[in-house]
């Protein structure tokens, strides 16, 4: 089974550790041309929760650029993607501008748009977005990570609780104000807060990344889900948490970030990728459940790589999710692989 459909791919992130300061652009530089260090030694450098997070090191080692994408995407329709802000480690209050910068101006004719990273509940929030939109007229949204929780085997991207403080709910009404949207993200157990944030900011045109992340939802990560009893008490929990967030009109669901090794499925661990009929049968309760609380004309299908490439190609992720819509209309199979997406981002003009 092929997709014969336009694709547009919402959420990719680039990255050069060679030449951009991430957090592994010091390994990077130091084991770049020595890929048996590299291999065996760069990611002992790092704390387990972050390796436990990625999985495999492989795609934040190495430099992930546009024509690595395109040849992922070969073989498919595909008519653009959105850059989301990867973890630019340079912590000056305009850093975040750099990483706009900076992708603004690879070769990549096929970036749509950019959303960029902004922390909401920053003094310079006005400032920064004025800023990003004068490094590249593709801006599109802002992204202020969210995903904690406090066992200390999951790595953290936020500090706890900040959705709730003032100045992150005026941040989050502010980027709506400044005609912005908002990618959310966090871990499956703060859902109800985010729900409750999200709430107080109607007119912020927000979607929710990567299903929330319920963390060993599939399988046991960092101690979460170690029992089939547990998987099945995090799957029903999350099933609520999510539909909490899906009762928000505003608010729209990237399917994505499946593949994640934090879900607990554990794809990344095998010697061969999954077939993209295994990957149906692990992600169908999660689409399925998505598409029944958002409804279609409110989600949209996004590969996030490099980091979901850690379970399985592109092409195998997008047939697992292409066989799980089959029986909807093409209009509506349409929206989930392209037109829904451009028009949240408003990239009708570009795609």
């Amino acid at each position: 089974m092929t997709l014969d459909l336009p694709v547009l791919d919402p959420h990719v992130h680039f990255w050069d550790p060679r030449t951009t300061p991430r957090a592994v652009t010091m390994v990077g530089r130091l084991f770049f041309w020595q890929p048996r260090l590299m291999r065996h030694v760069g990611p002992r450098l790092f704390p387990r929760a972050a390796r436990d997070f990625v999985g495999k090191p492989d795609y934040l080692m190495h430099a992930w650029l546009p024509g690595q994408l395109a040849a992922e995407h070969a073989g498919y329709d595909v008519r653009g993607v959105v850059h989301v802000q990867a973890g630019w480690e340079d912590h000056a209050p305009l850093a975040p501008v750099d990483e706009t910068r900076w992708v603004n101006a690879l070769d990549g004719g096929s970036i749509l748009g950019l959303v960029g990273e902004a922390r909401l509940d920053g003094a310079e929030l006005d400032t920064l977005i004025t800023a990003h939109r004068a490094a590249s007229s593709r801006l599109v949204g802002l992204r202020d990570m969210l995903a904690n929780d406090p066992d200390p085997g999951v790595m953290d991207f936020s500090d706890s609780g900040r959705s709730r403080t003032a100045a992150f709910r005026r941040g989050l009404a502010r980027v709506g104000e400044a005609g912005l949207t908002f990618d959310a993200w966090c871990y499956g157990p703060q859902l109800p807060e985010l729900s409750e944030t999200l709430a107080e900011a109607p007119r912020t045109p927000t979607v929710l990344c990567h299903f929330g992340t319920p963390i060993g939802a599939g399988g046991p990560f960092a101690g979460h889900g170690t029992t089939a009893a547990a998987r099945a008490n995090l799957f029903a929990r999350w099933k609520d948490d999510y539909a909490r967030v899906a009762a928000l009109p505003h608010v729209q669901a990237k399917l994505s970030g499946l593949g994640m090794p934090a879900l607990g499925f554990g794809f990344h661990t095998r010697p061969t990728p999954p077939s993209a009929a295994e990957l149906a049968d692990a992600y169908g309760p999660f689409v399925e459940h998505a598409l029944q609380v958002f409804g279609p004309a409110r989600c949209f299908f996004a590969s996030n790589f490099p980091t979901d490439r850690v379970t399985a190609p592109f092409g195998v992720i997008l047939e697992a999710y292409s066989s799980l819509v089959a029986g909807y209309d093409l209009e509506t199979r349409r929206g989930l692989f392209h037109d829904n997406a451009v028009r949240f981002y408003g990239l009708g003009s570009r795609s």
